[in-house]
């Protein structure tokens, strides 16, 4: 089996020079992943340009959560994107084993890609959306890079500060508790899985410990309230919760609101993660990864997701 280093010498395009992770709302071929998936593939495409000698950019502006961010003056040497033009890459390097485990094939991933590349002809820069997952161990360069790109402006770090300050949770220390419910629930409002709800429960009996403060954050306000008339020491936020990628015309009030999310989460020392999914929660998983956090990923199986 050829090694990563040697399938990346095939790569022989000449003309191309750089590539950019473009988070939008839709693309040509379907619309975005969660902000999660997005970061995910910031990092795989990090190590993609490291390798092929390629320089890496992301384009979050035509996304309305742009907003609420920082600009980026880098943005600015971009060429007139013709946004409508960029495609998702489908190729996501996630191979399903069963509902509980997943595994990769890197080096069939990057021979494709790199023969996309090859035969790419159109400009000096591949614009794309990539939610693949990295090829190896994320490093600090590139966390430090992604992190430059999400810093929040001064209207949402002043809805950070004020959240936190009205939650009365103090940065570093409190743990988050974070719940997947599943797209089911959060893309078409079904109703919470009595089973799910009784395997978190019984999680959280065990493991929570005396005197840490927890903060749950859902995508699903049911059982935010749920757990917190279990729970009474736990503090809850009920909010306006949109998926950054799949939510069908998202307002700014929920767009927010699920970026606050991923700041407050951003200053626990400690995530619990539950969620459907074999390959966790994006959403959580990559904030860790990105705030060099602790993280602790428990997969909560039920029959509708």
């Amino acid at each position: 089996m050829q090694t990563l280093t040697s399938i990346s010498r095939i790569f022989n395009n000449k003309n191309l020079k750089r590539i950019v992770n473009v988070y939008q709302m839709k693309y040509k071929n379907g619309v975005a992943q969660g902000l999660g998936d997005y970061i995910r593939g910031c990092f795989c495409l990090l190590q993609i340009c490291a390798m092929l000698g390629l320089t890496f950019d992301m384009d979050l502006t035509n996304h309305p959560m742009s907003k609420y961010l920082i600009s980026d003056s880098s943005s600015s040497e971009k060429e007139n994107v013709d946004y409508s033009s960029v495609s998702r890459y489908e190729n996501t390097n996630y191979i399903p084993v069963n509902s509980k485990v997943y595994t990769t094939n890197s080096q069939n991933f990057l021979m494709e890609f790199v023969n996309n590349m090859n035969s790419f002809s159109s400009s000096e820069t591949f614009y794309t959306f990539c939610h693949s997952f990295p090829m190896f161990d994320v490093q600090d360069v590139g966390r430090k890079f992604i992190l430059r790109k999400l810093l929040p402006n001064d209207l949402m770090r002043e809805k950070i500060v004020a959240c936190l300050d009205r939650l009365e949770l103090v940065p570093k220390r409190f743990a988050v508790i974070h719940i997947r419910s599943g797209d089911r629930y959060l893309l078409k409002n079904n109703m919470l899985n009595s089973q799910v709800v009784k395997k978190i429960v019984g999680v959280l009996s065990k493991n929570m410990k005396p005197g840490t403060k927890y903060l749950i954050l859902s995508d699903n306000n049911q059982i935010k309230a749920l757990l917190k008339s279990i729970f009474p020491q736990v503090v809850i936020k009920s909010t306006k919760i949109a998926h950054l990628g799949e939510s069908v015309n998202p307002d700014d009030d929920s767009i927010m609101e699920t970026l606050l999310d991923f700041y407050l989460m951003s200053n626990a020392f400690q995530i619990i993660s539950f969620s459907p999914y074999n390959w966790g929660s994006g959403f959580s998983k990559w904030c860790s990864v990105l705030y060099k956090i602790p993280y602790t990923q428990i997969q909560v199986l039920d029959k509708l997701s």
